[in-house]
């Protein structure tokens, strides 16, 4: 019953690639600057905390006279507005992974109802578990924590199109992940979700440096005329200029990074249901023959 004559073929890997880029086109005005907005600015306000925190340290410093109160008052903003970008940046991505399924299983993309998605207690509450989890599958080694990362790359599709949340959802997203009754290596949902993350990321940091690269050569030529004109280092003088290029320089890179992203989120989605399209033809097959074999032993004398 379950030989591979009774399997429902699987979506080539390279078609569903083209498919995501398909979709992620389509789909691009209603999704993406509903999380890319706020991604920015989060991801700008990061530096510029930070370069006048270190800038009130490093003219402390120099004074020989260290304003305590400063320090506190600097470094506490200084770890509100990182917790704040990782907060941002985790719904972010996940309000456009949210999107993405409601798209693909054909419902009207609607991006405050996946930004509600994604805050709803019982979806941070699952954010928060799997998150414990891969961090403490990657404390000693990495590659536990990866994965972790590959099983449970259909988190967010599971909540939105399943309803599933907490430990529910993370069995059924390594349940789905490892789903291949055929055992073959290149069919693997793991191998999938592995190689479709490594393209976005190796596509963002491409993309990314391009962006960037004006912002580090003024950068890299401003302290090089500083040194060149015998100028004496000065580390809060430094640190207030180059914040105002490392602001710039972050808002792009979330901008780019965003779009990447919505790539994959189409990527991992088309993986998702055609997985579950899989799994659940077969197991619908699988319960079919049991009732005909029960019936067909009951009227047996």
């Amino acid at each position: 019953m379950t030989t591979a004559a009774t399997l429902a073929p699987a979506v080539p890997f390279r078609q569903m690639l083209d498919e995501a880029v398909r979709h992620a086109r389509r789909h691009f005005k209603r999704i993406y600057p509903a999380a890319a907005i706020p991604l920015a600015l989060s991801a700008g306000a990061l530096p510029l905390v930070q370069g006048l925190f270190f800038g009130d340290v490093f003219a402390s410093a120099q004074a020989r006279h260290t304003d305590m109160t400063r320090v506190i008052v600097g470094g506490g903003l200084f770890v509100f507005a990182m917790l704040v970008f990782i907060a941002v940046s985790g719904l972010g991505y996940g309000a456009m992974f949210a999107a993405a399924t409601d798209a693909l299983a054909g419902r009207e993309v609607s991006m405050r109802r996946a930004w509600g998605a994604m805050v709803q207690p019982r979806a941070l509450g699952t954010f928060l578990l799997v998150g414990f989890v891969v961090a403490l599958g990657s404390l000693f080694c990495l590659l536990p924590g990866l994965y972790l990362g590959l099983l449970y790359a259909f988190i967010v599709p599971v909540m939105i199109e399943e309803s599933r949340f907490g430990r529910s959802a993370m069995g059924r997203s390594s349940e789905l992940a490892r789903y291949n009754p055929q055992r073959q290596f290149d069919a693997d949902p793991r191998l999938h979700v592995f190689v479709t993350v490594i393209v976005g990321s190796m596509l963002g940091y491409t993309i990314n440096l391009l962006v960037q690269l004006p912002f580090i050569i003024l950068q890299q030529l401003v302290m090089f005329r500083d040194v060149a004109g015998g100028q004496r280092p000065d580390p809060a003088q430094l640190m207030a200029r180059m914040t105002w290029v490392q602001v710039p320089t972050q808002m792009l890179g979330a901008l780019t990074n965003s779009a990447v992203y919505l790539y994959v989120s189409f990527g991992i989605a088309l993986l998702f249901f055609d997985v579950r399209r899989r799994k659940e033809g077969l197991d619908l097959e699988a319960a079919v023959a049991s009732l005909v074999e029960r019936h067909r032993a009951r009227r047996q004398p």
